[in-house]
């Protein structure tokens, strides 16, 4: 009969002593024949470190397969309330297979690191989840405004939203809508979409007389009172419908989606083009045009950003903006519109998507 080999004999092993990590050694019966100074000092410590080293030794013995020969077995387990990485791998003298090596590492500071990361990470997202919350809901409701029939399409990207759009009453027949987009996403984009509302809302509380240009101004005056960094901006294109004249008049503030304006009467859709510099600290506008164009009963007003003519097909190729203008045209009806643009999107939604329509109705 072949004797075993007494491969701890073998002073090499002695070097596992100056091992912080604990070392065991186990023979192929389960037997542990070589603990370091380290697992030595712990395990006549701990109770709960003795019991576990018994059923695993039991485990080991019950596992004597050709499974446990050829795998290494890692494992995480708490031991009086550290946690260890357990690394059991399977030594070989040659061809012969000779026992089991554990080493456990204590990982208790990486670990306590990990869930602290994770409960701060969850706090994050539930914080951001509320905002997106607060961010959707006051948000104008699809519902008449006067002369105004709104309804619109919000789809926010993964991230919180740079994109929105507003509706004011200045008096009752006089309404002021919105469109703006924040450059980027998060929480400063979000915090910003906030001050745009609350700040166009006074200015026009303040001022219910300014045109669409003067209310810019004083926006862009407001904006830069707060001192923020140079590379933060914002655009929006803003328009005010006068209900006794039946007309709207519009600006642009940088907005590089004009918005799709269809005539009932020409049976056509025009962009409502109109120039004007975006609302930065870097940027002084020299002026923002204003235009009017009339309103007939039945005309159409499609405003949105440009999430939606840079959403990207398979191909990585843009909707853009003719494929809307034409699509709007035909149909001249938000939802058919929107579902051409989700159709032709593939992937991930790269963007925040806002489509935001407003007819022109009779009051009845």
């Amino acid at each position: 009969m072949k004797e075993k080999s007494d491969f701890t004999q073998d002073k090499n092993f002695f070097i596992l002593n100056a091992m912080d990590d604990w070392v065991r050694i186990v023979d192929i019966d389960g037997k542990t024949i070589f603990i370091n100074d380290a697992f030595k000092e712990a395990s006549q410590k701990s109770e709960e470190l003795t019991s576990y080293i018994k059923e695993n030794s039991s485990f080991l013995i019950s596992a004597r397969n050709e499974a446990i020969r050829h795998t290494t077995m890692i494992e995480e387990k708490l031991i009086d309330d550290r946690y260890f990485s357990i690394k059991t791998s399977p030594m070989y003298n040659g061809g012969e297979f000779l026992g089991l090596v554990e080493v456990y590492r204590d990982i208790t500071r990486e670990s306590l690191m990990k869930i602290e990361l994770f409960n701060t990470n969850r706090s994050m997202l539930d914080d951001v989840r509320f905002v997106k919350k607060i961010q959707t809901n006051i948000l104008p409701k699809s519902k008449t405004y006067g002369k105004i029939s709104l309804k619109s399409k919000y789809i926010a990207s993964d991230d919180l939203s740079g994109d929105f759009f507003d509706i004011i009453k200045i008096d009752p027949s006089r309404y002021a809508i919105y469109i703006a987009d924040i450059m980027g996403h998060g929480v400063k984009a979000s915090i910003m979409t906030m001050f745009i509302k609350v700040t166009m809302e006074a200015i026009l509380d303040k001022h219910p007389t300014y045109s669409p240009s003067q209310i810019f101004f004083k926006l862009r005056d407001r904006f830069q009172a707060l001192g923020m960094e140079t590379s933060q901006y914002f655009t929006a294109w803003l328009g005010i419908f006068d209900f006794d004249k039946n007309i709207l008049t519009f600006s642009n503030a940088g907005h590089n989606c004009p918005p799709l304006f269809y005539s009932k009467d020409k049976d056509r859709v025009d962009y409502l083009l109109v120039s004007g510099r975006m609302i930065s600290n870097i940027i002084e506008p020299d002026n923002y045009e204003e235009k009017m164009v009339d309103l007939s009963y039945g005309d159409k007003i499609l405003l949105f950003s440009d999430g939606a003519i840079e959403a990207k097909n398979e191909a990585r190729k843009e909707y853009g903006l003719e494929r809307l203008r034409y699509k709007f045209e035909a149909c001249h009806d938000l939802d058919l519109t929107y579902k051409d643009v989700k159709k032709f999107t593939w992937g991930k939604q790269e963007d925040d998507i806002s489509l935001v329509q407003v007819e022109y109705k009779e009051i009845l």
